[in-house]
């Protein structure tokens, strides 16, 4: 489907509904990245006041970030910087770039069968590499499951920073909201307005469960990521009027200036990364 008004008007959009009640948005003209996600109604993800505009001249990530997941990177992550003569804006530029060979299929059959979006994305980045994505999602057809699946490869090798913005608002985040990690509870996450925290580097598998919390409600997504490839977990929580969001961050580096880690060693010229994460939605 596309568009037809608002911030969005004439983009592309990919709507998948299976047989649990899930229904998932793709927007394949920012990366295919995740906008709104629904299970049997609930709706799950943030969607600010500026809706999910695509790349025009002077838009950045803080005017466009909005839907459940938005992708940050490859170049660059976090504030904007000028290092060694290039200027990086917020959380790099592969958000709002529109994705090529698109397609949406249906693979297997009976209770293996699910739907598969791919896409490819390619980003030319000021210090003369140029990221590729490869980026493959799937929904089964009976299970209330996403996978989403990155491959990025760099020429010539050069920096691969990633930071998933997986950003989650109202009915999901209220004074009631639960969150866990692995098992722990962490409501910590939640407090303090606005507030950043850094967790890691983390080891093993990582999942972070985000419930409602209501009398009498399963309401919850739960977040699964590998930490040998997203070591780090950033959590964000703003909870002004009018924003009232709570963002899940899985992320390949520290909190710490560009030019620190590159002093450190911590960011390495690679020629390919891949990442994987897992959302599981019950409502």
């Amino acid at each position: 489907m596309r568009f037809d008004s608002g911030p969005e008007a004439g983009t592309r959009l990919i709507q998948i509904r299976n047989a649990t009640g899930l229904c998932v948005e793709l927007l394949p003209d920012r990366c295919l990245d995740i906008g709104q996600v629904w299970q049997n109604g609930y709706p799950f993800a943030w969607m600010g006041p500026n809706g999910l505009p695509t790349w025009r001249e002077g838009l950045t990530m803080e005017d466009a970030l909005g839907g459940l997941m938005a992708t940050c990177g490859f170049d660059h992550i976090r504030q904007p910087v000028t290092h060694d003569g290039h200027a990086y804006p917020l959380h790099g530029t592969m958000a709002l770039k529109p994705a090529g060979d698109v397609s949406v299929r249906q693979t297997g059959s009976g209770p293996d069968a699910m739907f598969v979006a791919q896409a490819e994305v390619v980003q030319a980045s000021p210090n003369g590499a140029t990221y590729r994505l490869n980026r493959r999602i799937s929904v089964p057809i009976a299970q209330n499951t996403i996978l989403l699946e990155d491959v990025i490869t760099v020429t010539p090798h050069a920096p691969i920073l990633a930071l998933y913005h997986i950003n989650l608002g109202f009915p999901l985040i209220s004074p009631s909201t639960q969150v866990s990690c692995n098992g722990t509870p962490r409501n910590d996450m939640l407090e303090g307005d606005p507030q950043t925290r850094i967790h890691g580097p983390l080891s093993g598998p990582n999942i972070v469960r985000v419930a409602d919390g209501l009398p009498g409600s399963d309401s919850a997504i739960e977040i699964s990521t590998d930490s040998k490839n997203l070591p780090w977990l950033q959590t964000h929580r703003r909870a002004e009027p009018g924003s009232n969001l709570f963002c899940v961050e899985p992320v390949t580096h520290d909190r710490k200036p560009r030019a620190e880690l590159l002093q450190n060693g911590e960011d390495q010229d690679q020629e390919r990364r891949e990442f994987a994460i897992k959302f599981a939605l019950n409502a």
